[in-house]
């Protein structure tokens, strides 16, 4: 396994989905403001983490804006550091495909979580449950599709880095380096066996 550029793709990887996130969110804000229509911007431009930073916006969801940016970029780290871990030397298309799962399912956990505070920051009554279903259903949608829209650019990216990463040279068992002796980790090892000097027996007298 090639686990040595799986801390860098990993923390790349984070920090793209992260201001992808936020890019999203505010972008979407701006074309709400704009007066875009609904049906391209959210097949194009879907909001991850329900952008709460405007004018008057409610304490709630900031917290639930907050909650799911934080899950987001913290899952991602984590499922790409599994897969890049998992991954063979110069397998570029394994971690692409391996990322982009990552952020899809990274995006739907990050709006599970962020549903029921942002269905509660809106004040629906517990007695109106379809329209609480809806919303919760919206929230978990809008991530998903956002992770599966724009998560290619990350899986891109990390591909890339792991395909340029340098392949372990590997070693000879029982040599190391420098050319001394060597033993495996849990392996039995055996002192050298010394050669005996030839033995002289005196003449045997009849």
């Amino acid at each position: 396994m090639n686990r040595t550029p799986a801390g860098r793709v990993s923390v790349v990887a984070a920090i793209m989905v992260g201001a992808g996130a936020l890019l999203s969110g505010i972008l979407g804000y701006l074309f709400l403001l704009w007066g875009v229509p609904n049906v391209p911007r959210l097949f194009i431009l879907q909001d991850p983490i329900g952008f709460a930073l405007r004018p008057n916006a409610l304490p709630l969801a900031v917290v639930a804006m907050l909650l799911a940016l934080v899950v987001l970029i913290g899952l991602t780290w984590l499922f790409v550091r599994l897969v890049v871990r998992g991954a063979l030397p110069g397998r570029g298309s394994a971690v692409f495909f391996g990322t982009w799962g990552a952020v899809v399912v990274a995006s739907c956990i990050a709006g599970l979580v962020r549903a029921p505070l942002a269905v509660a920051a809106l004040g629906i009554p517990a007695e109106q449950s379809e329209i609480l279903m809806i919303q919760t259903f919206q929230a978990v949608t809008a991530s998903a599709s956002w992770g599966l829209t724009w998560g290619w650019l990350t899986a891109l990216v990390a591909a890339l880095i792991h395909r340029s990463a340098p392949a372990a040279a590997p070693v000879e068992a029982g040599v190391t380096s420098a050319g001394s002796d060597y033993s495996a980790p849990g392996a039995t090892t055996y002192p050298p066996q010394q050669t005996s000097a030839d033995t002289t027996y005196p003449p045997q007298v009849g």
